[in-house]
């Protein structure tokens, strides 16, 4: 609430009251005159001014008196809207806790909380640094830091696919 703004009103609506009621009290009389019309269209302007102090930002907080806005407001409204605005395939596409993982060797679906392979048997890697994971306390672990699979801070190493077999293809031009 503009407080600045609410004191111009709350003082035209009773210069306003004031110039109706004085004739009044003066003469015991009511006279309609342009006088009248004048302080009734005062009194509607103080309500107005009112009104817009009512919905208007403190002016405490707003640069040069409000006239080129609020930054506090401003910056909040783009905090919102970057919050609002996240594109969907960034969503999508993020790996939850329970996701499951794809073999590397075999390409079989594993549940997050089974540490090998149902197919092949191989134990599977961890999804952030590709090294070998095991179960502590009934949790499938990354080995070297010793966190859930999701937490591991290891350094991002991702194997690219299987590994090599040492057979080389080539070309095969005849």
């Amino acid at each position: 609430m503009n407080r600045s703004l609410a004191l111009v009103g709350v003082v035209l609506v009773i210069v306003s009251i004031l110039l109706i009621s004085i004739p009044f009290l003066v003469t015991s009389a009511f006279q309609v005159n342009d006088a009248v019309y004048a302080t009734g269209f005062l009194f509607l302007v103080g309500l107005v001014i009112l009104y817009q102090a009512a919905t208007s930002p403190d002016p405490r907080v707003t640069t040069v008196g409000g006239l080129l806005g609020n930054p506090i407001i401003d910056e909040a409204r783009k905090a919102e809207e970057a919050v609002t605005n996240v594109p969907l395939s960034h969503v999508r596409y993020a790996p939850g806790p329970k996701e499951p993982v794809h073999c590397r060797y075999c390409y079989t679906a594993i549940p997050w909380n089974v540490l090998n392979c149902p197919r092949c048997g191989r134990p599977r890697q961890c999804r952030n640094c590709g090294k070998q994971l095991y179960f502590l306390a009934g949790a499938v672990r990354c080995a070297p830091c010793v966190r859930d699979e999701m937490q591991c801070n290891c350094p991002r190493v991702r194997p690219s696919g299987p590994p090599p077999t040492g057979v080389r293809r080539t070309g095969g031009g005849r």
